[in-house]
């Protein structure tokens, strides 16, 4: 039976009792940001969507990017503090969570990056969607053919990264970029991530247009437990407090902070994709690994038990996402 690990901090200039509060089941990137209307952005359901009329009338698409990344490891902090008045002093907390993967090997990661591209593609052809593939996509889109593919296994923003097999690795947006782990809620530079434009993205609306399709491209975050966490705040009465509990997961974001998402390119996109981000993890309630406890949390997995988890979220996750896709559609 798996059970939660929750550190709480309390540091204190004053005289003020403190409760602890941790928000449960949401990753540390995956905070609902709140509010609707924004730059076209709503809340649906599961998700968070962006651009949602990009997805409309699709009926052949094609798979430009399928990541499926696996974090080895996560450092988590939350931190509060609070000038008093007068001359009372101040209010502090901060505490840190560091959590480490163990066990599972590369060609465990390139089955699960297979399955879960299987799954996909089977779940849009179920809803309906034709879909162009690899050497298929290239040949209609002579230009893919020509996309300077990453080596597999690449480490980046979520860890390791892998194609599927036969198909090439390409980042989006971020994916060169650090983890925000300060518990500033992925607002740290935000401002500047939208200028992030590789290959795979900038030119995805060009083979849309060119081929008079829709093109797909996905990310999957494969991880290996659930993050709480109270964040950056400076409210008083309230502890800081990081939580984690064991699980393979599909890890969700936000459209600011991404984790598990979709992007959407039209044939007249203008360059702009619709998104459906995550915002609520996909969890398998398997049991998968040997779990410590203490501020610095290993997870030893079992591989084959971690794989058969593995498979149950990507299998799960993919049909929430082509059911997002057809909704707004």
């Amino acid at each position: 039976m798996r059970f939660p690990i929750l550190i709480l901090a309390l540091t204190l200039g004053s005289s003020f009792a403190v409760a602890g509060k941790v928000k449960k089941g949401v990753t540390q990137a995956a905070k609902l940001s709140g509010g609707s209307g924004k730059l076209g952005q709503k809340e649906a359901g599961e998700f968070q969507v962006q651009h949602s009329d990009e997805f409309k009338g699709a009926k052949r698409i094609g798979i430009s990017v399928f990541n499926v990344a696996f974090p080895d490891d996560n450092f988590t902090t939350a931190h509060m503090h609070k000038k008093l008045m007068g001359n009372s002093g101040s209010w502090d907390a901060k505490v840190s969570m560091q959590t480490t993967l163990e066990g599972v090997d590369t060609a465990t990661r390139q089955r699960i990056a297979d399955a879960a591209y299987a799954d996909f593609t089977e779940e849009l052809k179920k809803a309906g969607y034709e879909v162009v593939e690899g050497q298929e996509l290239a040949k209609v889109t002579p230009e893919y053919a020509g996309w300077t593919a990453l080596p597999n296994f690449t480490k980046g923003r979520f860890g390791t990264y892998v194609a599927p097999t036969g198909h090439g690795l390409y980042f989006l947006p971020l994916d060169k970029a650090s983890r925000d782990t300060g518990s500033f809620k992925g607002e740290t530079a935000q401002m500047f991530r939208g200028f992030d434009r590789p290959q795979a993205y900038g030119r995805s609306p060009y083979l849309a247009h060119d081929a008079n399709l829709g093109i797909v491209a996905v990310t999957l975050v494969i991880d290996y437990g659930v993050y709480s966490t109270t964040g950056k705040s400076s409210r008083v009465r309230e502890g800081a407090a990081v939580g984690f509990e064991a699980g393979v997961s599909a890890q969700s974001g936000t459209l600011g902070d991404t984790g598990t998402l979709v992007y959407f390119w039209g044939p007249k996109s203008g360059g702009f994709p619709g998104v459906l981000a995550l915002a609520v993890p996909v969890v398998s309630e398997q049991e998968f690994a040997e779990v410590s406890k203490g501020s610095s949390v290993v997870v030893k997995a079992d591989p084959a038990r971690f794989e058969k988890a593995a498979l149950e979220v990507s299998k799960r996750t993919a049909a929430k996402l082509v059911e997002a896709m057809t909704a707004a559609r």
